[in-house]
């Protein structure tokens, strides 16, 4: 499929002029890969265009490589009216029941092949560190379990869970690549989710769990250690119709993620030492206790255990948005002061 088939190429480029799509080239082979860009996500810039640019591979003599997911919105986004309970209650009852996997809180890989060369991008870049870090976990996976087996004219896409790179909301227990699905090139309809299991258990890939719940129950469901799910409708012949559906617990841990790495972030240089050790067991702390529990209470619990409790007040400090710093600060205090008695 060659890229005026699938986008206008002047609309293409003006995008790229105006900083709304990225276009960025391999070192070394003749690819160019385009993704929206941060200004579209800031100023909610989405459409024909932008949407189709998630990570679309093209050679130089426009043949579309690789052609991942198009964009698509959490349930009731105000940026997408196809996700509003009365157009997502219609959708469901012309194309239902959906099928609904397990929503994996990393970032997508774009598996591309140009003759002999292949790799996973991430929708923005060939040599991200997490490209780089996928490219090199496939490498070993095919030396240890044989070559990949793959449809032709479809692009896998993956879910990269590499978190020492990138620290997660959850926290899975392995790192690695989970294949998410097939696009099919021409036409962008998705391979059914028992021929995708066929080959995830074909080349000894990981896949997420399906449930098997209707729609209206799925918008209720609520899981501590899961980010939340995704529901597809499948249509031959063209693009699913997909939503994600976030957990609420997933939203407020993720509120609390971010404004922990806010402060991470803002920490002086000097701040270093014994300082940064206590600091880190903390935030450490605090990840699991997300990841274990919902309660309060059982947070609580955790932080006041005997091996934890010494880390207590700081851990309660970043759950809820307080300043940490004067409590580290007394505490390196008190331990100089041991130290010298």
């Amino acid at each position: 499929m060659k890229l005026e088939e699938y986008l206008n190429i002047e609309n293409l480029n003006k995008h790229v002029a105006q900083g709304f799509v990225t276009a960025r080239r391999h070192n070394t082979l003749p690819l160019t890969i385009y993704s929206y860009s941060r200004k579209t996500v800031l100023k909610s810039h989405w459409n024909y265009i932008t949407r189709r640019t998630r990570g679309l591979i093209v050679a130089d003599d426009g043949e579309i490589i690789a052609r991942p997911y198009e964009k698509f919105f959490s349930y009731n986004d105000p940026q997408a009216i196809e996700t509003h309970p009365a157009t997502v209650r219609d959708i469901d009852a012309n194309f239902g029941p959906p099928v609904i996997t397990e929503k994996i809180n990393g970032c997508l890989g774009i598996f591309w092949k140009y003759g002999v060369h292949w790799g996973v991008a991430t929708k923005g870049s060939f040599h991200s560190p997490h490209a780089e870090w996928a490219t090199k976990w496939l490498e070993d996976h095919i030396e240890h379990n044989g070559k990949l087996v793959f449809p032709e004219g479809y692009t896998p896409v993956f879910e990269i869970i590499c978190q020492d790179i990138q620290p997660h909301v959850i926290h899975y227990e392995h790192d690695g690549l989970v294949l998410l699905n097939f696009i099919k090139i021409e036409t962008g309809e998705e391979l059914s989710q028992y021929q995708t299991a066929m080959y995830a258990s074909t080349n000894k890939l990981a896949i997420p769990f399906v449930m098997d719940v209707p729609l209206d129950e799925a918008l209720t469901l609520d899981k501590a250690c899961y980010e939340g799910l995704v529901a597809t409708y499948n249509a031959p012949g063209q693009p699913p119709y997909k939503l994600k559906i976030k957990f609420p617990t997933f939203l407020k841990n993720r509120k609390i993620f971010y404004e922990q790495q806010k402060l991470l972030r803002a920490e002086s240089p000097e701040q270093s030492g014994r300082y940064k050790e206590i600091l880190d067991k903390a935030i450490g702390l605090v990840y699991k206790a997300l990841v274990l529990y919902t309660l309060r209470s059982e947070i609580a619990e955790f932080f006041n255990t005997p091996e934890n409790q010494y880390y207590a007040p700081i851990c309660f400090a970043l759950l809820d948005s307080k300043d940490y710093k004067p409590i580290i600060k007394s505490m390196l205090e008190k331990e100089k002061s041991i130290v010298t008695q």
